[in-house]
């Protein structure tokens, strides 16, 4: 997995597949059990009074044990699938002690990062195993950032900040869009995040100079 998001969604999306699966083989299994036991072996012996008939109200035929099984069991399979559900949702929207905090600005038709040292660029470069927290903010119009190989993204709204993290796994390029209409120029706004080696990320970052700088950066605090 590219980053400690995509495993989270890859384990949800395998617990909903994996019950999904389960409920599915027990309920075919129930049904091939009751066609080969009352399946209809062309026997002369009469249907039993209480026998559903196409165009007539069944009669109550009692069977509220099994109604009330059908009922626990679906209970505790929707239990278990919103506790995992709302265990991601908590885990998202708690954000660790992070080693980097970027802040997003969305625009209209763009993104800019802004780094601890007031460095700012159109791309966003992380180090690789490292808690990366981002700030999302919007001076404008609604946008949506998200991280399309991480399966995360964070709406942008002007006057709030809203919080998004994540610990890249693997180094590379990945893509980043905003997935919310926001005008003609939506569909150019999209751009890369560059994902380092924690040396050659410091070695970029204590080289990155801020607007205005008259010498690059030497050894840049980050939280």
């Amino acid at each position: 997995m590219v980053s400690n998001t995509s495993e989270i969604f890859q384990g949800l999306f395998s617990l909903f597949t994996y019950l999904g699966i389960l409920v599915g083989v027990v309920v075919i299994a129930i049904l091939l059990v009751l066609i080969l036991k009352y399946g209809d072996r062309g026997s002369k012996t009469p249907d039993p009074q209480d026998t559903p008939m196409l165009g007539k109200v069944p009669a109550e035929r009692g069977h509220l044990k099994t109604v009330l099984l059908s009922l626990t069991a679906s209970t505790v399979i929707l239990l278990f699938l919103l506790q995992g559900t709302f265990g991601v949702i908590d885990t998202l929207n708690t954000p660790p002690s992070g080693t980097l905090t970027v802040q997003v600005d969305g625009f209209q038709w763009g993104w800019k990062f802004i780094y601890p040292n007031n460095y700012e660029d159109s791309v966003l470069r992380v180090p690789k195993d490292e808690t990366v927290i981002l700030k999302i903010v919007s001076p404008d119009v609604a946008h949506s950032f998200g991280i399309v190989e991480y399966n995360i993204k964070r709406d942008a709204i002007p006057g709030r900040t809203n919080t998004i993290w994540f610990i890249p796994k693997e180094t590379g390029e990945f893509n980043i869009a905003c997935f919310e209409f926001c005008g003609v120029g939506h569909a150019y706004m999209k751009t890369k995040l560059i994902v380092m080696d924690p040396a050659e990320f410091q070695d970029w970052y204590s080289k990155a100079k801020p607007a205005g700088a008259e010498h690059p950066v030497q050894g840049a605090s980050r939280p």
